[in-house]
């Protein structure tokens, strides 16, 4: 089961830019959408939905520190809005991504 779980990991992280299918992802563990949820949450404790969300708002964090702007990084990683990347960042890292943009100067 780690075994699939790591393919699993490889398979968020390769597609963070794409939309995700629950039922793709659950594909190439071997489980139904229904249990690929449950089991992550009970040994990760946090919904694959977030576990998705927080690696993409870490993926943009560091795209911010390589002069990536804003806009760019937002609907990169697959926000509507950038008020509403901008909503979920400050919520994950406590910053606006204009401040770690300007930090990386």
């Amino acid at each position: 089961m780690l075994q699939q779980l790591n393919q699993l990991m490889d398979e968020i992280d390769s597609h963070l830019t794409e939309e995700f299918s629950f039922e793709e992802l659950a594909r190439t563990v071997g489980l139904s959408a229904y249990h690929l949820k449950r089991t992550f949450s009970f040994l990760f404790g946090m919904t694959l939905l977030e576990y998705i969300r927080n690696r993409k708002l870490a993926c943009a964090n560091q795209d911010l520190l390589q002069y990536v702007k804003v806009t760019e990084a937002a609907f990169k990683y697959g926000y509507q809005s950038v008020e509403g990347f901008t909503r979920a960042f400050r919520e994950w890292s406590g910053y606006l991504p204009s401040e770690i943009s300007k930090c990386s100067i």
